[in-house]
């Protein structure tokens, strides 16, 4: 599941079409029909992830700077990496952070049988 959710596919189907652009999302996979906010706050697991990345990320800039410029630290090219991280991590990483988060999540909670139900019809055509 995380290896699909890594290539931004659904973590049950490995279906392609979670987003219609970087930003815009669909409410279910357009292959098997999995509705991907299960309950409410779905939200907030997908943020973390997103968060403790960019927060990673910023945190490995400032420790390579200080180590690579010790003992002059070079502020000035730090806070312009560190900036850069802080602004383009969050937005190139979205799309990724809802599918690892919904993989997490499917692998925490396996979908119960009325899900399954509500899956199957709303599923493409094909794959029923």
């Amino acid at each position: 599941m995380m290896g699909r959710a890594l290539l931004r596919r659904c973590p049950r189907c490995g279906g392609k079409g979670w987003f219609r652009g970087w930003f815009a999302k669909v409410e279910r996979c357009r292959t098997c029909g999995y509705r991907y906010e299960r309950e409410p706050g779905f939200l907030l697991g997908a943020v973390t992830i997103n968060t403790i990345v960019t927060f990673g990320l910023l945190a490995a800039v400032l420790l390579v700077g200080t180590i690579l410029s010790y003992p002059d630290i070079a502020v000035v090219p730090m806070l312009i990496a560190s900036g850069a991280v802080a602004i383009l991590v969050p937005i190139i990483f979205y799309p990724f952070s809802y599918t690892i988060w919904a993989a997490v999540d499917l692998a925490m909670r396996p979908l119960d049988a009325a899900e399954q139900a509500d899956a199957t019809a709303h599923a493409a055509p094909l794959t029923r």
